[in-house]
C-alpha cells in the first residue's frame, strides 16, 4: 500500500520541529496528521499539554531530504 504524500504544511511542521519544537502548538492539525503517520509524537510534560517531537521515522525522512547530518 502506498502512503499518501505529505502536504507542504506538514513538511514545514517537520522542519519546525527539527529547529524549534516549542513553536508547534499541541492542537496543530498538520502536526496531528504527522502523528497519525508516525512521524511525530506527543511528549507529555508535568506543566502543560506537552508538545511534539520527531519520531525516528520523522528524523529519517528529514535526513533523506538532506535536512540533518548523518
Amino acid at each position: 500500500m502506498m502512503r499518501s504524500l505529505l502536504s507542504h504544511h506538514e513538511i514545514a511542521i517537520l522542519f519546525l520541529l527539527l529547529d524549534a519544537p516549542n513553536q508547534v502548538p499541541p492542537g496543530d492539525p498538520d502536526a496531528i496528521a504527522l502523528q497519525e503517520a508516525s512521524l511525530v509524537e506527543i511528549v507529555p510534560t508535568a506543566f502543560d499539554e506537552g508538545g511534539f517531537r520527531l519520531t525516528p521515522a520523522g528524523a529519517e525522512l528529514l535526513r533523506r531530504l538532506g535536512m540533518t547530518a548523518g
